[in-house]
């Protein structure tokens, strides 16, 4: 039509709304003609073309593994549409139950020998493997590339954008990795979907004393030691180079040098450790105490036990001391001691040392984050700071199991961020881990400080939410074990999404009275976090 862009961009916000809410009309192959006679000189057409058509497998639920060709066309301005499925076990288990259970035609007969006793029925699946490029068997990493790309359409639905995917990279791995990380970023701090949440559970509003009304909003926050893979120097928070290197890229030069604590020397071929002798017996003793043999002929030789002459390795058991033979059957469970004199090392990269969890009393997971060399307070106070970043999204009480050195780091460092913030320790934590002559503590951290908290002699929030929210956590630890640090926090994030919507569903049905504080509530216009949504 030849009008400028502006005058498009005009029509388009006033016809927006109607376009979007017309129902799906299917253009007539006449009308997809015409439209592209009129584009293509424009270069606005959106033709689909470069096909590419190969071999792949198909999982059913009702058919099994079938081998079939799938054809893909290239659009220069859109991205293709994916499906995949859904999966929060772990992804080996699922696999396995798809392999034997589902992945064979009419396995209704299988799963049912006695119903089916007098069907002659014989599986081809094994022929057909042969003639294909594929296997027909379910592996994990389809299982898990499934859960991460239907997670990403679930979360790109929900808000209404487009999964934008690259279509040159070699594996599914890095094809999702950026969007994977892009959701990370978002989810962040304050990014959880029920994040804003309020019910009657977590936050109580009533009229004191005075007749003045009061808002007892209040979160907790614990810890849980599940983690992922990172670089081997400690507190280190750089990505490891890959998933099966021990150092980040800026610590790199140390794979060269003995692993040895204190050692600088160059590795000797072959080895993590340098030619001192005593260095090499560490390292072997390090690959050795993996395996079941070398757990079972310690114990043996702690016992101060002999062992017989044909037993597999009995020579290797040297004389053991008879003072070192347990002194009593309490003993016989206990793990071997550490001798200080023996050097130290790391033969492999390390592990994150806590996921930090901030919650609400009723169970609502407001965010997590990695705590990487340690649960040290000054990490803890900064990850609240990202979880509550204005004075108005500041809880009235924030539990923490050692706030009492909370508070005094804030005090050293004339931190006023959680001025208005009461800082008590959960009642389990500072009846079991608290000492009575800490006036310090008892002053600030005592909840029976705090009389406000109190309802009818009995306490007003559960501050052991996130206590009993760790057993839910430690369910997931096989599954996240070794996970890469990208799926790792999505895992955990969309884990965490999903069980709040549970959450939140289960609070309206006891009559709970969830609500969302309206977002200009927490983040003001103007303040720095609304600047940053």
């Amino acid at each position: 039509m030849k009008w400028p862009e502006s005058m498009v961009l005009r029509c388009w916000d006033s016809l927006k709304h109607v376009i979007w809410s017309t129902p799906n009309v299917v253009p007539s192959e006449g009308e997809i003609e015409r439209f592209n006679e009129c584009a293509l000189p424009l270069g606005i057409s959106r033709t689909l073309k470069e096909p590419m058509t190969y071999k792949a497998m198909l999982f059913t639920l009702h058919d099994g593994s079938l081998p079939i060709y799938t054809t893909s066309l290239y659009c220069r301005g859109k991205s293709p549409a994916l499906i995949a499925f859904d999966c929060s076990s772990n992804s080996t288990n699922w696999a396995c139950i798809y392999n034997t259970r589902l992945a064979h035609p009419q396995q209704y007969i299988i799963n049912n020998p006695t119903v089916f006793s007098d069907v002659t029925w014989q599986s081809s699946r094994s022929s057909r493997s042969a003639n294909w490029q594929s296997s027909f068997d379910l592996q994990a990493d389809n299982v898990l590339n499934g859960f991460f790309l239907y997670s990403l359409l679930l979360d790109k639905a929900d808000h209404c954008w487009q999964l934008i995917l690259g279509h040159d990279m070699d594996s599914q791995l890095k094809r999702l990795t950026e969007a994977l990380m892009e959701r990370n970023r978002a989810t962040e701090g304050i990014g959880q979907e029920s994040y804003a949440h309020a019910c009657n559970v977590c936050c109580h509003i009533f009229k004191n004393e005075d007749a003045k009304m009061v808002k007892l909003h209040a979160a907790v926050c614990d810890g849980i030691q599940i983690g992922h893979p990172c670089c081997a120097v400690h507190d280190c928070k750089s990505l490891l180079i890959s998933h099966t290197t021990c150092h980040c890229k800026e610590h790199q030069t140390l794979d060269s040098l003995c692993t040895i604590t204190g050692c600088d020397a160059a590795c000797e071929t072959g080895f993590h450790t340098c030619t001192i002798p005593q260095h090499h017996k560490a390292e072997q003793v390090y690959y050795e105490k993996g395996t079941a043999m070398f757990q079972l002929r310690a114990r043996l030789k702690r016992a101060g036990i002999t062992a017989p002459a044909d037993s597999v390795g009995a020579s290797e058991i040297e004389d053991v001391p008879p003072d070192s033979v347990a002194a009593n059957a309490a003993d016989c469970e206990d793990k071997s001691s550490s001798n200080s004199s023996h050097v130290k090392g790391s033969f492999s990269h390390n592990v994150t040392h806590t996921q930090l969890l901030f919650m609400r009393p009723c169970g609502i997971i407001l965010s997590q984050a990695t705590l990487f060399g340690s649960e040290a307070i000054s990490a803890v106070l900064q990850a609240a700071r990202a979880t509550f970043p204005t004075p108005e999204s500041t809880p009235e009480y924030l539990f923490y199991d050692t706030n009492c050195k909370l508070i005094a780091h804030q005090c050293y460092n004339l931190d006023t961020h959680f001025l208005h913030t009461g800082q008590p320790v959960d009642v389990f934590h500072f009846k079991n881990k608290h000492k009575e002559s800490d006036i310090h503590c008892q002053l600030f951290c005592n909840p029976a400080a705090f009389p406000e908290l109190m309802q009818e002699g009995r306490w007003r929030f559960n501050t052991s939410i996130c206590e009993q929210t760790n057993v839910w956590i430690g369910g997931y630890r096989a599954i996240l074990q070794n996970m890469e640090v990208t799926r790792f926090n999505f895992y955990m994030d969309e884990m965490i999404k999903r069980r709040n919507r549970f959450v939140i569903m289960e609070l309206k049905a006891k009559g709970r009275n969830p609500w969302m504080v309206p977002f200009d509530v927490l983040f003001p216009p103007g303040s720095d976090a609304h600047m940053d949504m």
